[in-house]
Protein backbone atom coordinates (compact mmCIF):
# COMPACT_ATOMS: atom_id res chain seq x y z
CA UNK A 1 0.00 0.00 0.00
CA UNK A 2 1.30 3.67 -0.73
CA UNK A 3 2.23 5.97 1.99
CA UNK A 4 -1.34 8.38 2.38
CA UNK A 5 -0.81 12.13 2.36
CA UNK A 6 -0.37 13.91 5.29
CA UNK A 7 -1.90 17.06 6.30
CA UNK A 8 -0.92 19.26 9.37
CA UNK A 9 -3.14 20.08 11.41
CA UNK A 10 -3.40 22.49 14.61
CA UNK A 11 -5.96 23.09 17.55
CA UNK A 12 -5.61 24.07 21.07
CA UNK A 13 -4.54 21.95 24.24
CA UNK A 14 -6.55 22.04 27.60
CA UNK A 15 -4.28 24.89 28.74
CA UNK A 16 -4.99 27.34 25.65
CA UNK A 17 -1.51 25.49 24.58
CA UNK A 18 -1.07 25.38 20.87
CA UNK A 19 -1.30 22.12 19.73
CA UNK A 20 -0.11 19.96 16.51
CA UNK A 21 -1.01 16.47 14.62
CA UNK A 22 -0.61 15.04 11.42
CA UNK A 23 -3.25 13.82 9.81
CA UNK A 24 -2.47 10.84 7.76
CA UNK A 25 -5.80 10.26 6.40
CA UNK A 26 -7.24 6.29 5.89
CA UNK A 27 -10.68 5.34 5.95
CA UNK A 28 -12.99 4.54 8.85
CA UNK A 29 -12.77 5.11 12.96
CA UNK A 30 -10.45 7.76 13.43
CA UNK A 31 -7.19 5.51 15.47
CA UNK A 32 -5.04 8.98 17.30
CA UNK A 33 -1.56 7.48 17.82
CA UNK A 34 0.77 8.81 20.56
CA UNK A 35 4.12 8.89 21.08
CA UNK A 36 6.92 8.34 23.19
CA UNK A 37 9.56 10.37 25.88
CA UNK A 38 11.62 11.40 22.30
CA UNK A 39 9.44 10.48 19.58
CA UNK A 40 7.02 12.89 18.20
CA UNK A 41 4.04 12.59 15.43
CA UNK A 42 6.02 11.56 12.64
CA UNK A 43 7.03 8.65 14.29
CA UNK A 44 3.68 6.86 13.08
CA UNK A 45 4.13 7.32 9.30
CA UNK A 46 5.12 3.92 8.32
CA UNK A 47 2.20 2.06 10.58
CA UNK A 48 -0.59 4.58 8.94
CA UNK A 49 0.69 3.37 5.83
CA UNK A 50 0.08 0.01 6.55
CA UNK A 51 -3.11 0.60 7.84
CA UNK A 52 -4.99 2.99 6.09
CA UNK A 53 -7.36 1.02 4.79
CA UNK A 54 -8.75 0.22 8.42
CA UNK A 55 -8.61 3.55 9.95
CA UNK A 56 -8.51 6.87 9.47
CA UNK A 57 -4.92 7.45 11.62
CA UNK A 58 -3.66 11.00 13.15
CA UNK A 59 -1.21 11.41 15.01
CA UNK A 60 -0.39 14.03 18.04
CA UNK A 61 3.17 15.82 18.98
CA UNK A 62 2.23 16.37 22.78
CA UNK A 63 2.92 19.28 24.25
CA UNK A 64 6.63 20.04 24.79
CA UNK A 65 7.33 17.93 21.28
CA UNK A 66 7.92 18.18 17.58
CA UNK A 67 5.44 21.75 16.54
CA UNK A 68 3.65 21.76 19.61
CA UNK A 69 4.33 24.68 21.97
CA UNK A 70 5.87 23.85 25.26
CA UNK A 71 4.83 24.39 28.69
CA UNK A 72 6.17 27.52 30.53
CA UNK A 73 5.75 26.08 34.18
CA UNK A 74 6.58 22.18 32.44
CA UNK A 75 3.11 21.02 33.05
CA UNK A 76 4.10 17.60 31.40
CA UNK A 77 2.56 14.82 33.40
CA UNK A 78 0.20 11.88 31.94
CA UNK A 79 -3.19 13.92 33.63
CA UNK A 80 -1.87 16.74 30.91
CA UNK A 81 -1.42 15.19 27.95
CA UNK A 82 -4.95 12.76 28.95
CA UNK A 83 -6.25 16.72 29.41
CA UNK A 84 -4.88 17.78 25.78
CA UNK A 85 -6.04 14.27 23.81
CA UNK A 86 -9.38 15.31 25.35
CA UNK A 87 -8.96 18.45 23.58
CA UNK A 88 -8.09 17.13 19.89
CA UNK A 89 -11.18 14.53 20.16
CA UNK A 90 -13.36 17.20 20.76
CA UNK A 91 -11.51 19.43 17.89
CA UNK A 92 -11.78 16.79 15.78
CA UNK A 93 -15.93 16.18 16.13
CA UNK A 94 -15.52 12.46 17.24
CA UNK A 95 -18.00 10.75 19.22
CA UNK A 96 -15.88 7.87 19.85
CA UNK A 97 -11.95 7.05 18.74
CA UNK A 98 -9.89 4.12 18.90
CA UNK A 99 -6.27 4.76 21.08
CA UNK A 100 -3.00 4.01 19.98
CA UNK A 101 0.15 4.83 22.17
CA UNK A 102 3.87 3.97 22.18
CA UNK A 103 5.83 3.60 25.40
CA UNK A 104 4.34 7.30 27.67
CA UNK A 105 1.97 7.78 24.99
CA UNK A 106 0.57 4.12 26.16
CA UNK A 107 0.28 5.71 29.53
CA UNK A 108 -2.00 8.44 28.02
CA UNK A 109 -4.04 5.94 26.39
CA UNK A 110 -5.08 3.53 29.19
CA UNK A 111 -5.76 6.60 31.52
CA UNK A 112 -7.96 8.24 28.77
CA UNK A 113 -10.02 5.10 28.34
CA UNK A 114 -10.00 4.28 31.86
CA UNK A 115 -11.83 7.60 32.57
CA UNK A 116 -13.67 8.12 29.38
CA UNK A 117 -14.81 4.07 28.57
CA UNK A 118 -17.61 5.16 26.17
CA UNK A 119 -15.37 7.75 23.96
CA UNK A 120 -12.83 4.54 22.83
CA UNK A 121 -13.62 1.56 20.94
CA UNK A 122 -10.23 -0.25 20.80
CA UNK A 123 -6.59 0.83 22.47
CA UNK A 124 -3.33 -0.30 21.72
CA UNK A 125 -0.35 -0.14 23.95
CA UNK A 126 2.85 -0.55 23.00
CA UNK A 127 5.52 -1.66 24.93
CA UNK A 128 5.50 -0.09 28.15
CA UNK A 129 4.76 -1.33 32.03
CA UNK A 130 2.13 0.28 34.24
CA UNK A 131 4.41 1.72 36.96
CA UNK A 132 8.21 2.38 37.38
CA UNK A 133 10.67 1.48 40.04
CA UNK A 134 13.16 4.46 38.53
CA UNK A 135 12.36 7.51 39.84
CA UNK A 136 11.71 10.53 36.84
CA UNK A 137 15.25 11.89 36.89
CA UNK A 138 16.89 8.06 36.87
CA UNK A 139 17.51 8.65 33.38
CA UNK A 140 20.55 7.46 30.41
CA UNK A 141 22.60 9.88 29.22
CA UNK A 142 21.69 11.39 25.92
CA UNK A 143 23.41 14.60 23.54
CA UNK A 144 21.73 17.49 23.84
CA UNK A 145 22.96 18.17 20.46
CA UNK A 146 24.79 16.85 17.37
CA UNK A 147 27.22 18.78 15.06
CA UNK A 148 25.24 17.53 11.92
CA UNK A 149 22.85 15.00 9.96
CA UNK A 150 25.29 12.46 9.38
CA UNK A 151 25.71 12.44 13.57
CA UNK A 152 21.81 12.44 13.50
CA UNK A 153 22.04 9.33 11.95
CA UNK A 154 24.19 7.49 12.94
CA UNK A 155 22.86 7.81 17.12
CA UNK A 156 19.90 7.03 15.50
CA UNK A 157 21.46 3.87 13.94
CA UNK A 158 22.15 2.30 17.22
CA UNK A 159 18.53 3.58 18.96
CA UNK A 160 16.99 1.61 15.97
CA UNK A 161 18.92 -0.92 14.64
CA UNK A 162 15.96 -2.70 12.76
CA UNK A 163 14.61 0.39 10.80
CA UNK A 164 13.77 1.34 7.74
CA UNK A 165 15.95 3.38 6.43
CA UNK A 166 12.99 5.55 5.09
CA UNK A 167 12.13 5.71 8.90
CA UNK A 168 15.63 6.52 9.88
CA UNK A 169 16.05 9.63 7.36
CA UNK A 170 12.91 10.81 8.49
CA UNK A 171 13.05 10.27 12.07
CA UNK A 172 16.36 12.12 11.63
CA UNK A 173 14.65 15.39 9.96
CA UNK A 174 11.70 15.55 11.58
CA UNK A 175 12.95 14.76 15.56
CA UNK A 176 15.51 17.41 14.93
CA UNK A 177 16.25 20.95 14.33
CA UNK A 178 18.45 24.14 14.54
CA UNK A 179 19.95 25.77 17.45
CA UNK A 180 22.39 28.23 18.33
CA UNK A 181 25.92 27.44 17.54
CA UNK A 182 24.89 25.78 13.98
CA UNK A 183 23.76 22.32 15.94
CA UNK A 184 20.99 19.70 15.86
CA UNK A 185 18.94 19.30 18.81
CA UNK A 186 15.90 17.24 19.85
CA UNK A 187 13.01 18.71 19.14
CA UNK A 188 11.60 18.88 22.18
CA UNK A 189 11.65 21.19 26.02
CA UNK A 190 15.03 20.55 27.48
CA UNK A 191 13.39 19.58 30.41
CA UNK A 192 12.78 16.24 28.96
CA UNK A 193 16.83 15.66 29.14
CA UNK A 194 16.67 15.57 33.15
CA UNK A 195 12.95 14.56 33.91
CA UNK A 196 10.91 12.14 32.65
CA UNK A 197 7.56 12.67 34.64
CA UNK A 198 5.57 9.60 33.58
CA UNK A 199 7.97 7.53 35.96
CA UNK A 200 5.43 8.67 39.32
CA UNK A 201 2.95 7.02 37.10
CA UNK A 202 0.65 3.72 38.71
CA UNK A 203 -1.59 2.65 35.84
CA UNK A 204 -2.33 -1.12 37.57
CA UNK A 205 -5.80 0.40 39.41
CA UNK A 206 -6.94 1.38 35.94
CA UNK A 207 -6.51 -1.77 34.53
CA UNK A 208 -8.67 -3.60 36.38
CA UNK A 209 -11.22 -4.93 34.43
CA UNK A 210 -11.32 -2.78 31.94
CA UNK A 211 -13.78 -3.21 29.00
CA UNK A 212 -12.16 -1.90 26.14
CA UNK A 213 -10.72 -4.64 23.54
CA UNK A 214 -6.82 -3.90 23.80
CA UNK A 215 -4.36 -5.13 22.12
CA UNK A 216 -1.13 -4.97 24.08
CA UNK A 217 2.07 -4.87 22.08
CA UNK A 218 5.97 -5.96 23.59
CA UNK A 219 9.09 -5.25 21.67
CA UNK A 220 11.02 -8.55 21.33
CA UNK A 221 14.32 -7.17 22.51
CA UNK A 222 13.10 -4.22 24.86
CA UNK A 223 14.02 -3.47 28.56
CA UNK A 224 10.48 -3.89 29.51
CA UNK A 225 9.45 -7.14 30.98
CA UNK A 226 7.21 -9.65 28.88
CA UNK A 227 6.07 -10.97 32.12
CA UNK A 228 4.74 -7.58 33.14
CA UNK A 229 2.83 -7.28 30.43
CA UNK A 230 1.20 -10.28 30.52
CA UNK A 231 0.04 -9.17 34.05
CA UNK A 232 -1.27 -6.01 32.74
CA UNK A 233 -2.94 -7.78 29.90
CA UNK A 234 -4.60 -10.67 32.60
CA UNK A 235 -6.11 -8.10 34.90
CA UNK A 236 -8.19 -6.28 31.69
CA UNK A 237 -11.06 -7.72 30.76
CA UNK A 238 -10.71 -8.12 27.54
CA UNK A 239 -7.04 -8.06 26.32
CA UNK A 240 -4.85 -9.80 23.94
CA UNK A 241 -0.80 -9.71 24.50
CA UNK A 242 1.37 -10.41 21.26
CA UNK A 243 5.04 -9.94 20.62
CA UNK A 244 7.12 -8.18 17.71
CA UNK A 245 10.45 -10.12 16.98
CA UNK A 246 13.32 -8.19 15.39
CA UNK A 247 12.65 -4.77 17.48
CA UNK A 248 13.66 -2.83 20.29
CA UNK A 249 11.34 -0.03 22.54
CA UNK A 250 9.76 2.09 20.03
CA UNK A 251 8.39 -0.09 17.70
CA UNK A 252 6.58 2.06 15.57
CA UNK A 253 10.05 3.57 13.99
CA UNK A 254 12.21 -0.37 14.55
CA UNK A 255 10.07 -2.09 13.41
CA UNK A 256 7.04 -0.48 11.37
CA UNK A 257 6.09 -3.57 9.56
CA UNK A 258 6.28 -5.72 12.37
CA UNK A 259 3.60 -3.93 14.19
CA UNK A 260 0.97 -3.40 11.00
CA UNK A 261 1.30 -7.36 10.85
CA UNK A 262 -0.53 -7.90 14.57
CA UNK A 263 -2.61 -4.60 14.21
CA UNK A 264 -4.32 -5.55 10.93
CA UNK A 265 -6.24 -8.79 12.22
CA UNK A 266 -7.60 -6.60 15.75
CA UNK A 267 -8.13 -3.71 13.86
Amino acid sequence: METPSVRHGYTTGAQGNRLHYLDYGGEGTALICMHGVIGNAWNWKAVAAGIGDRRRVLALDFRGYGESQWSASHDYTTSDHVADLAAVIESLGENRVDLMGSSWGALVAIQYAAENPDRVGKIVVVDVEASFAQSETDLFPRPTSHADHGEVRTGLGFAFPNAPEEMLELTALTSFGPVDGGRLAPKHDPLFFERWPFRSDNHWDRLEGMETPALLVHAADSFVNHDVMADMAGRMANATLVQVANTTHVIPVDNPDGLVEVLLPFL
